[in-house]
């Protein structure tokens, strides 16, 4: 799909509004991806002990946000400027790194100089969020370890995303993204 027909889409949510609070399912309406990010409907997400640290906002991120950073699924849509990625493809999403950092130009960027904002920070590194209510269009934040899981389509970076074999059971694969790859 290109990124000239592109539209808002109305998704399902979990939502944290408040520390140690129970997650809201809730309708939202996510945006269209940026030149350098790829849509994703979920297919699955794992539930990781970081979810429910931040649940407790014993790590704190602003609220209200969607968490779940095990995700898996297929890209429905992809930027302009997106060249490793193209709908249809089977992903697993990870955490997000700035790509233009020191650490990430030698190849660390698990020790990337952004990783608290670009994971923990509730949007994009310039505060934008690709997730609004559709109660009132206030913004939830989002884009949690780069992809906010908890949901039926995600927003990600392209740097966020793996390709994965269409044979592949993407129901077992969101792991991989974070407890395994530790």
């Amino acid at each position: 799909m290109s990124q000239s027909t592109l539209a808002p889409i109305e998704i399902k949510v979990a939502v944290l509004r408040e520390a140690g609070s129970k997650l809201q399912l809730e309708r939202a309406e996510l945006g269209v991806p940026r030149a350098d990010e790829v849509r994703v409907r979920i297919v699955a997400t794992g539930v990781c002990h970081t979810d429910m640290v931040v649940r407790d906002q014993l790590f704190p991120t602003p609220l209200p946000i969607v968490l779940g950073h095990e995700g898996s699924g297929i890209v429905e849509s992809v930027g302009a400027a997106v060249t490793t990625i193209a709908p249809g493809d089977h992903v697993v999403m990870t955490y997000m790194s700035c790509g233009l950092c020191l650490p990430c130009e030698t190849g660390h960027p698990a020790h990337c100089s952004h990783m608290h904002p670009l994971n923990f920070g509730g949007g994009r590194l310039d505060g934008s969020t690709s997730t609004c209510s559709c109660d009132n269009a206030a913004p939830i934040h989002d884009h949690f370890f780069g992809q906010s899981s908890f949901s039926t389509y995600v927003i990600a970076s392209e740097r966020s995303v793996v390709k994965v074999s269409k044979k592949a059971p993407l129901e077992l694969l969101g792991p991989l993204g974070c407890g395994i790859q530790t």
